[in-house]
């Protein structure tokens, strides 16, 4: 499943003309940030990434 959000996430990043470094940026975390999401991601987290990045929620979702 985190899989799919991972790839979600990089393509959303992409398709908003953002790069991982600038996202991680917008959350407070260093740029290791998203490769170190787990199965166990509160939703929360899922919700700010998709803030930092400029989506909904539910486009890093796509998917599952």
């Amino acid at each position: 499943m985190i899989k799919e959000v991972k790839f979600n996430i990089k393509s959303l990043i992409k398709q908003h003309n953002l790069t991982i470094g600038e996202v991680c940026k917008r959350l407070g975390q260093d740029r290791g940030y998203i490769n170190r999401i787990t199965d166990e991601v509160k939703l929360k987290k899922i919700i700010d990434i998709a803030n930092a990045i400029g989506c909904s929620p539910g486009e890093l979702l796509t998917g599952l």
